[in-house]
């Protein structure tokens, strides 16, 4: 080990090691690696998704060329051996992955599982995209992913895309995908300074604006309440990148206003970060009860609770299955 920065309850240990799950991961811990300081690996079905240099696992569809998230995942645990490999010698893992494609919730809750069995001594981190509401082949899909995810992860990270649309309706998609992707690029290189320090569940919301940084924090608290349920938070961080321009009269007003704003919760924290910038944007991280509006995606899960779902420990997959039928005419 390198070195250790021991957050309050969070742990990260060097030397860790960022994990892109599909396509959207793998262009996500390529740009985080830097300001992480840490190496990258890829893991995909897609070759495209490769990058130079850095550490590649393909989960390899075969002859399929629409596989569905339940094929995908037969091939992933297939790769168990690879993947465990590539995750030894690391004291954190932190996983990046968009449940809203096939690859990332097929694939990201095997490898956030095997982090967790090669991890008696590690830390692992997950931060995951989910899809928009609008999406309605994917959203239930990304439920159960996520689910799992929760369930082997240190401490998960949750952007959900259907919080930009309704602080911003006119946006565009691609535009949506920027912030998204600079939001995860900034979070992961919080978690990997040790800035950021809670265990279980957050909910990450950013925002930039022209208009100063107590607008890009009161959108950042809208797409925060869009996505968790009121009185679920526990304890916030603020990020401003830009803020070294701000005054500190400002700074403070904005964290004594984000303590007023969440006075249904006994002692919440709201702590401050800020860093140098040529733009001004603001990230929200909020540490949450476990249940947020994402378990609203599975409704199954409303009347069967997981502790009475008997498969829950096996992974749900669609494996190849050969079968020898004997001619008995």
């Amino acid at each position: 080990m390198d070195d250790a920065v021991m957050g309050e309850n969070l742990a990260i240990m060097r030397p860790m090691l960022v994990i892109g799950v599909g396509g959207a991961g793998s262009r996500i811990a390529g740009s985080a690696c830097n300001e992480a300081d840490s190496e990258f690996i890829v893991i995909s079905n897609d070759i495209n998704d490769k990058v130079e240099r850095n550490g590649f696992i393909l989960i390899d569809p075969k002859t399929w060329a629409n596989p569905s998230s339940y094929k995908l995942r037969s091939y992933a645990q297939e790769s168990s051996r690879k993947i465990r490999d590539a995750l030894r010698g690391f004291d954190t893992l932190v996983m990046v992955a968009n449940l809203a494609g096939r690859g990332g919730s097929a694939i990201a809750p095997v490898v956030s599982r095997l982090a967790h069995e090669e991890a008696s001594k590690k830390t692992v981190v997950s931060i995951v995209i989910m899809p928009f509401r609008f999406e309605k082949d994917r959203v239930f899909q990304a439920a159960i992913s996520l689910k799992r995810i929760r369930d082997s992860s240190d401490a998960t990270i949750v952007l959900d895309n259907d919080a930009f649309i309704e602080s911003d309706p006119a946006i565009q998609v691609d535009q949506c995908y920027k912030k998204t992707n600079k939001a995860l690029i900034q979070t992961i290189g919080l978690v990997c300074r040790g800035d950021y320090k809670e265990l279980g569940t957050s909910l990450l919301s950013s925002s930039d604006s022209n208009d100063g940084a107590e607008v890009a924090t009161a959108d950042s608290v809208a797409m925060m309440y869009h996505t968790g349920y009121p009185g679920s938070i526990k304890n916030t961080l603020l990020y401003v990148m830009g803020g070294k321009k701000v005054s500190v009269g400002l700074l403070n007003s904005i964290v004594n206003n984000l303590k007023e704003i969440f006075t249904d919760i006994s002692t919440p924290g709201v702590s401050i970060v800020v860093t140098d910038g040529d733009k001004m944007n603001v990230s929200l991280l909020a540490s949450v009860e476990k249940t947020t509006r994402f378990d609203d995606y599975d409704p199954i899960a409303q009347i069967i609770p997981q502790e009475n779902t008997l498969d829950w420990d096996d992974l749900d997959s669609s494996p190849d299955i050969e079968l020898t039928i004997p001619n008995i005419e």
